[in-house]
């Protein structure tokens, strides 16, 4: 009660001093709260973590497992390069061809060395910016996508406030150190969860050892991924390193263990290897995903008037998942909320109800998924109902049923047939 009365209290105070303290304080105030605070009894201690800013975050849920300053604006370094690669991969044709530039070819740092005036695939250039981290890369793809760096920036801010990363601004598209250039462990963490859902891009942060082979120019190209932990920690797939000065050593790093999938943002770290895989190996050792819907799965079978049939099928729309700590014997129950009684026609995909789950992982007490048909059922013609009435006088709805699919096996026979 002190702590609630504490915020309104200030809230009341920032909002007489102006609108920009107050929107800070209901930005802070829709920050999740980490899964650890609620389950402190019953998961180990977390490891040390030396970090500036740190973060651990469920894939699936986008739950937060653990931070340190994650909402701290910091030097993000070339980690900038997964928001990048995604708008590459969402906006680019990967096949078309893209001339080097003078300012790519020669912009600093981390380098494919791209040469002014060949001619590269976005593709490559793609694997290029992901796996060697280069900033020649990062230039030419701004180029490509947006026609200069100073409008691919515009693009990249626009694309992280509607994915929730609201803390972040970027004005280049590798990284290299500017004083407006900041993000934040918690921001990373959801581009990157947003990046991994691209099929190509998890591909490629995956990738230890990619060669190109240009024919064109005589050579051949060997990338080597500059994320370490593909080669040593167990179910490793991503994503990128990042390296400078202001920044510091930093890693945005992503685990796969029994269909769970865990990213962990390390900010100007002492030792970004060690720390990050600390972080996870404390994550899957305590917390599991529980999963209790899958999208397209049909939950139940409602009722329908007046309709061709006599029931639909309610799947989820998406996926419905919570995690919790490993001792916890049970996933908390599902409210089911449904549209109930329903009328035909249904068309695929109208929504039918929801689903909703308490969980401490976000930042609402709890979680829903919509409930949607998984096929139409059209409204019923004179006929349905002519053969509905029959059924319900004679009672001879499984005489007429058989001789409707003794009916339909002959048809199928007849069709099946040598002409």
């Amino acid at each position: 009660m002190h702590r609630i009365l504490s915020f309104f209290i200030t809230l009341l105070m920032l909002v007489a001093a102006g609108e920009p303290a107050a929107a800070a304080v209901r930005a802070a105030a829709v920050r999740p709260v980490p899964l650890i605070e609620h389950y402190r009894e019953q998961v180990e201690s977390p490891p040390q973590i030396w970090a500036h800013g740190a973060v651990l975050m469920d894939a699936a849920t986008g739950d937060v497992l653990w931070e340190h300053n994650a909402h701290k604006r910091l030097h993000p370094a070339s980690t900038t390069k997964v928001l990048t690669g995604l708008i590459a991969l969402e906006r680019g044709d990967l096949n078309a061809k893209v001339k080097i530039s003078r300012r790519a070819a020669t912009t600093p740092g981390s380098s494919m060395y791209l040469r002014e005036g060949e001619v590269h695939s976005l593709h490559d250039l793609v694997y290029g910016l992901l796996l060697r981290s280069g900033n020649d890369a990062a230039v030419a793809i701004a180029e490509a996508i947006a026609g200069s760096v100073e409008d691919f920036a515009v693009l990249m801010n626009e694309r992280a406030q509607r994915l929730g990363a609201k803390n972040s601004h970027f004005v280049n598209p590798h990284g290299l150190t500017h004083p407006d250039h900041l993000s934040t462990a918690y921001d990373l963490a959801v581009i990157t969860r947003a990046a991994l859902q691209n099929p190509l891009f998890a591909e490629i942060v995956a990738t230890p050892v990619k060669e190109l082979t240009y024919e064109e120019l005589g050579r051949t190209v060997v990338l080597y991924n500059t994320n370490r932990l593909l080669t040593w920690l167990e179910g490793a797939d991503g994503v990128k390193t990042g390296t400078t000065g202001a920044a510091g050593a930093c890693l945005v790093s992503s685990v796969t263990r029994d269909e769970q999938k865990l990213i962990a943002v390390v900010l100007n770290a002492s030792n970004r290897w060690r720390e990050s895989a600390a972080l996870l190996e404390w994550g899957f050792r305590n917390f599991r995903l529980a999963r209790l819907g899958r999208a397209g799965e049909v939950l139940v079978h409602l009722p329908v008037r007046g309709g061709k049939r006599r029931a639909v099928p309610v799947a989820f729309e998406r996926d419905l998942a919570v995690v919790l700590p490993r001792t916890a014997a049970e996933a908390p129950p599902m409210q089911v909320d449904l549209a109930i009684p329903l009328r035909a026609p249904v068309r695929a995909g109208q929504q039918l109800g929801r689903v909703r789950v308490e969980t401490p992982g976000s930042s609402a007490s709890e979680r829903q998924v919509e409930l949607v048909a998984a096929r139409e059922v059209p409204a019923a013609t004179w006929l349905d109902h002519v053969y509905e009435l029959l059924v319900s006088l004679v009672g001879v709805g499984d005489i007429l049923e058989l001789n409707l699919i003794t009916g339909y096996r002959e048809r199928v026979d007849r069709s099946d047939a040598p002409g």
